[in-house]
């Protein structure tokens, strides 16, 4: 059978191709609320305006287009209201809210400066949220067509004896775990991008220099594309709502998966990079290649290329992104040629920017010194990739795209890219 014939056409995605005109139409207007008019100067106001610009079109989409809800047990035209059923539900999830409430607290990390923006966002947003929340959890149940859920299981347990959690209750918790760690980090790291893109230098753009023109070029899509997938990432974190079909339906269960995803991010990264893994040098790329302006084109040219299809991989989730978790299977935008497009495009880049091949001191020991520290920093994300596989595997779509991918993605004549 020729490879034309074995192809098939590609998979459903859990998301509409809507939904990347929806994600840029929110970019465009947070972009033009956060940095024309600039109604404040706090980036964490600036971040609550680019987060909801996002949120609501996407949520439209989920709404009218993907029809999400119908597709995750909610019938609009089923009115069973309960009290206690909602009585239950609500009494769980304030006990959710407090012990987040608790950990940001009792944890020194979350009192530091660091985490500042988040703590002004929570101290103002927490007794909105927990009033709001009995309106929406009413609403919602009424409408479920399976309202005893996991929330009201747990309800449940504040009025009876304890005993173990469930599977699903426990998958339930930590789905609030992964939202209470990387929530937090999300917002502020995109408040720090903001500042940085507000406070950016646009004279390249206005110089004779063809080198300024084009670092100045780079320096800008840089921030840009990571401002990009830190919003999508941000909004994911908080639009879990099952009324809106975008709930956590599974968490990664295995305690290696949760280790190779959260030490990819601070605090346990910077250690992790500083003490044992550090792999850039004081000789950026740019210095290297400061007198041939070709040359610097082009490599600037793929560090853009790769970032922008990193992107463009956050951009295909809308309002679905977020680690660790399952929450529906994408497969169109760049997923449709590869797995983990992110992943690959994304160390892909760091060996662009970082170039350990290519060390100050040019001692081919302190290549090989660098160059393993990045090595490791892949195999990382390596383990990453594996271990979201077996996780997402359990879901028969996946399983499917899997499958589509190893007989169709650009990597299927390689042995890696058909495993």
């Amino acid at each position: 059978m020729s490879d034309m014939e074995k192809r098939r056409p590609a998979l459903p995605s859990i998301s509409s191709p809507l939904m990347t005109f929806a994600v840029l139409a929110g970019l465009a207007i947070g972009c033009f609320l956060v940095f024309v008019q600039r109604r404040s100067d706090s980036p964490a106001v600036a971040c609550i305006e680019i987060i909801l610009s996002l949120a609501i079109p996407c949520a439209v989409i989920e709404l009218f287009v993907n029809r999400s809800p119908q597709r995750s047990g909610m019938s609009f035209s089923k009115r069973d209201f309960s009290p206690q059923r909602v009585l239950r539900k609500v009494l769980a999830l304030w006990v959710i809210l407090a012990a987040l409430a608790f950990c940001y607290h009792a944890f020194p990390i979350y009192r530091g400066d660091f985490y500042g923006p988040f703590n002004w966002l929570w101290q103002n947003s927490f007794l909105p949220l927990v009033i709001l929340s009995v309106p929406y959890l009413a609403f919602a149940d009424m409408v479920q067509e399976e309202p005893k859920d996991t929330l009201w299981k747990l309800g449940n347990r504040l009025f009876s004896r304890p005993h173990a959690l469930s599977f699903v209750e426990i998958n339930y918790l930590l789905g609030w775990l992964v939202k209470g760690f990387f929530f937090p980090l999300m917002f502020v790291y995109l408040c720090g991008q903001i500042s940085d893109l507000r406070e950016f230098d646009l004279s390249p753009f206005f110089s004779s220099s063809y080198r300024a023109f084009v670092g100045g070029s780079y320096d800008l899509l840089y921030l840009a594309f990571f401002f990009i997938d830190l919003t999508v990432s941000a909004t994911g974190y908080i639009m879990t709502f099952r009324l809106l079909g975008t709930q956590i339906r599974s968490v990664e269960p295995t305690l290696v998966g949760w280790l190779v995803a959260v030490v990819c991010y601070q605090p346990f990264y910077s250690i992790l990079y500083s003490s044992y893994l550090s792999y850039g040098h004081d000789r950026p790329w740019g210095v290297w290649l400061s007198d041939q302006p070709i040359l610097y084109s082009l490599w600037a040219l793929m560090i853009i290329v790769c970032l922008s299809f990193y992107a463009w991989a956050a951009v295909c989730f809308g309002i679905r992104f977020s680690n660790l978790t399952n929450r529906g299977i994408i497969t169109n935008g760049p997923y449709r040629w590869t797995k983990h497009p992110a992943y690959i495009s994304k160390n892909i880049s760091w060996w662009l920017v970082s170039i350990p091949f290519l060390p100050p001191d040019s001692n081919p020991w302190t290549a090989i010194r660098l160059c393993a520290g990045l090595l490791i920093i892949n195999f990382i994300y390596f383990m990453r990739a594996k271990t979201e596989e077996r996780h997402l595997l359990r879901d028969p779509i996946y399983r499917d795209y899997v499958e589509h991918i190893r007989s169709n993605g650009v990597f299927r004549h390689l042995r890696f890219g058909s495993k």
